[in-house]
């Protein structure tokens, strides 16, 4: 099973924490950031898709990464701009948006969803 990770700041680590206890998954990464908090803690050595967190900028890459699963990590604290008003709104409709135009399956994974 091939599973794409969208956002791999501090939520999308924890999500790769957890995809790592099945050897038998695939799992690829798409950020826009030149070193975000995954690669700056070494749970992975790169990211591998760099695109804009938009679900234009998104489609070419779920397209070309063809993921049985895509999960949506992004959150506005991920993004560091956690002050910034209406950005939550962005985040949510990002996801919307995905849910809405993709052909594979997408999950949403926010802070709240996870523990430690």
């Amino acid at each position: 099973m091939r599973v794409l990770v969208v956002g791999v700041g501090r939520v999308g680590a924890h999500v790769l924490k957890q995809l790592r206890k099945n050897p038998g998954l695939e799992v690829l990464t798409v950020d826009p950031r030149e070193e975000p908090f995954a690669v700056k803690e070494g749970l992975i050595p790169f990211v591998d898709y760099d695109a804009d967190l938009t679900a234009v900028g998104l489609e070419p890459v779920i397209e070309a990464a063809r993921p049985d699963l895509v999960l949506v990590t992004t959150s506005r604290e991920d993004i560091g701009r956690s002050g910034v008003p209406g950005l939550e709104i962005l985040v949510e409709a990002l996801r919307g948006e995905l849910e809405a135009t993709s052909k594979v399956p997408i999950i949403a994974v926010d802070r709240s969803s996870i523990t430690g």
